[in-house]
């Protein structure tokens, strides 16, 4: 009897040992099969929770030089004004756009040299006009139609008219948060920078940028350098790149349209959902090691991809590490439509390049190979 309930005690030791390596190894198997173990597809977003309609409302008064503001509270501006808003406060300043047009002959039209948080606020159903110069004097380190030092905040149903002659259109030098509002957008280099990050919710943007349409460009924190899009729709026209971050680009949904040299740019690259338009000269996407934090990778959970390339030397899904496609609709068309250097895995989802329903990761470019292989051309950037 003894031997009998050491066999069944030995049996049943075995099964659950058995059950445990299956799911251990299943779940292995499952790790290897998609990136969505790595943690570099999310971003841990700080939310301001400031009460702006606590804010006092206070007057502005519109001098020769412009405006100066010293104290916490909610500004409204409206009509002409020749020379900059500047915000030099240690409290919460909500600035409100009513109509207004700002020409600034020598720098920012709007500067926020210190303050706890901004909010630009649009007024429903107003036009509001922003204007630099070519020239600044005094403000060299200070370059953007609107130009922030603290955590900036866009928001409203109005409208923004940006003509950036100089060089940036909306700056903050640390996290630039766009919740709504309807942005026209015409600079001579990047459209949008936030140092930190770029956090877009909603709005509709045109943009027309000789450099970048939107960029966050912070190279020494982990946790900073990224661009996180949630929705929207995004129509941009760019000399350079269209959307570029340093550390993540993740795009959950939202309409993006870009014309560009290279349409998305950053070191890890997620697209989980809505529908993404790239016509490129260069790289369609691009995962470069622009960060040291993570290694290059191009993820595509989800969502409908459209990449049409230029002839010559271009790749469509250009990856310096990994490159993963674990669901959604890609259309692609490219002579090189995938070039990686290290892993290439097509998971899920619906590929086509050229028309042709794709199964593998295989280079499509005339007498190329495989990335990482010899002939490829993944290392290039």
């Amino acid at each position: 009897m003894k031997k009998k309930i050491i066999f069944i005690i030995a049996s049943i030791i075995v099964v659950i040992s058995l059950v445990v390596l299956l799911f251990v190894y299943l779940n292995s198997k499952s790790s290897n099969n998609t990136s969505g173990s790595n943690s570099n597809n999310k971003i841990n977003i700080e939310e301001n929770n400031v009460d702006w309609d606590s804010n006092e409302e206070k007057e502005v008064t519109n001098s020769e030089n412009g405006i100066t503001i010293t104290e916490s509270g909610t500004y409204t501006l409206t009509g002409e004004i020749n020379g900059q808003v500047v915000i030099n406060s240690s409290g919460n300043v909500k600035i409100i756009l009513d109509n207004v047009t700002i020409n600034s002959s020598k720098g920012p039209c709007i500067l926020v040299k210190e303050a706890d948080n901004v909010l630009i606020f649009l007024q429903s159903d107003t036009v509001n006009t922003l204007t630099d110069s070519a020239n600044y004097s005094g403000y060299e380190d200070e370059v953007g139609v609107i130009f922030s030092h603290d955590d900036l905040t866009l928001d409203g149903e109005g409208t923004l008219k940006i003509t950036a002659n100089m060089e940036d259109g909306i700056v903050s030098k640390d996290d630039l948060t766009i919740n709504n509002g309807t942005y026209v957008i015409t600079s001579k280099d990047d459209a949008i920078r936030g140092k930190d990050s770029v956090h877009i919710t909603n709005g509709t943007f045109t943009i027309v940028a000789g450099g970048d349409g939107i960029k966050s460009s912070n190279d020494t924190d982990a946790s900073k350098g990224y661009v996180y899009i949630e929705g929207g729709d995004i129509n941009i026209k760019s000399g350079s790149d269209g959307i570029q971050a340093i550390t993540k680009l993740i795009i959950d949904d939202g309409n993006i349209t870009t014309n560009s040299l290279e349409g998305l740019e950053a070191t890890y690259i997620v697209i989980n959902g809505g529908t993404t338009n790239i016509t490129a000269t260069d790289d369609g996407i691009n995962a470069s090691k622009k960060s040291t934090f993570m290694t290059p990778t191009i993820e595509i959970n989800g969502g409908n991809l459209t990449v049409k390339m230029g002839q010559g030397d271009t790749d469509a899904l250009d990856a310096n590490g990994n490159l993963y496609i674990n669901g959604g609709t890609i259309n692609i068309t490219a002579q090189s439509p995938f070039d990686y250097d290290k892993e290439g895995k097509l998971n899920g989802g619906e590929v086509y390049v050229n028309g042709q329903k794709v199964t593998q990761l295989t280079s499509q470019m005339m007498g190329g190979q495989m990335g990482g292989q010899p002939g490829g051309h993944g290392g290039r950037r």
